[in-house]
């Protein structure tokens, strides 16, 4: 399968990786530094496995339609990234988001109608340009996305699990967006106030309430939406947690890094969401604005 992955970070890394391994035709569409490093020594995993890759790598958009377009990018770059891959989109070309975050799906429709929604559980870190540490090894759901069924999805979901990654399909994946989001309000939230480890927020007693009483805001709000779970995000916040304990998450590497976070993507969206519903979602406000803090005070020259 011709495969673009816009969004050359960790998970879009580790996606391009294990897809070119399995000898898919693959081109990762990325930061200068990293196609460069890509194309001088290949694409290097290690962590859950070790092997080297060899996927073309891009600073731009090749013009020859792909079959399909993952959308790999931090979601704040989400519009931006569409429209420079905008003339590659062909009307065959089906765009899959396993991004962070609510809202990057309704983006994509915009420019195609054959849109699929993802979650992923596997953990990654670009630890340096071309090489990228598979810390954990967890699940990914795809669908049509809000719902539904196609036949190209059950093809990139066989594509996926030829590649090593443990995929199912789902016809409600906007229930599955959501558990995700939440699991990122717990883990991303929690685990950035307090720096530590995924697994840290299940070791730790005190930490459980605390985790719940965020899952289960996050969880009202989904179903005031009318959004329907197909797993419940507690269920998937546990399992997310043991597969990828000994990672640092996401929004904590960005904040160390001194860059911009995914916050007002997670937190801030189950809060915009809220108050469109008539509630209030205090836990993920007070979350919210503690990153946004975080963010600020680590910017260079600070």
């Amino acid at each position: 399968m011709r495969i673009y992955i816009l969004g050359a970070g960790s998970i879009g890394s580790l996606f391009g990786a294990l897809l070119a391994r399995a000898e898919n035709d693959v081109t990762l569409i990325g930061r200068e530094e990293q196609v460069s490093a890509v194309k001088e020594n290949g694409l290097h995993v290690f962590g859950v496995e070790e092997f080297t890759a060899y996927p073309e790598a891009s600073v731009y958009a090749p013009e020859e339609p792909p079959e399909l377009l993952i959308l790999a990018t931090k979601s704040y770059s989400t519009r931006t990234a569409l429209e420079c891959a905008r003339s590659c989109i062909g009307p065959e070309t089906w765009i899959l988001s396993i991004q962070n975050g609510l809202g990057n799906e309704e983006l994509a429709l915009k420019v195609t109608p054959n849109v699929m929604g993802g979650i992923t559980t596997n953990g990654a870190m670009l630890v340096e340009w071309g090489r990228v540490k598979w810390t954990g090894k967890g699940v990914t759901v795809i669908g049509k996305y809000p719902t539904g069924r196609d036949s190209f999805v059950e093809k990139v979901a066989e594509v996926f699990r030829s590649a090593g990654l443990e995929t199912s399909v789902t016809e409600h994946v906007i229930g599955w967006k959501w558990a995700k989001a939440i699991v990122n309000s717990v883990i991303n939230g929690l685990g950035t106030a307090l720096e530590v480890k995924n697994g840290v927020l299940k070791d730790v007693p005190e930490l459980e309430g605390i985790s719940v009483d965020i899952a289960r805001e996050g969880c009202i709000v989904a179903q005031q939406l009318g959004v329907e779970f197909e797993i419940h995000p507690l269920e998937l916040l546990w399992d997310t947690i043991e597969r990828t304990r000994e990672n640092y998450n996401s929004t904590l590497q960005d904040i160390w890094r001194g860059k911009r976070t995914e916050v007002d993507y997670i937190h801030g969206k189950i809060v915009e969401y809220a108050r469109s519903v008539g509630l209030e979602a205090p836990r993920n406000e007070l979350l919210w604005a503690l990153i946004r803090a975080k963010e600020n005070l680590n910017k260079p020259g600070r």
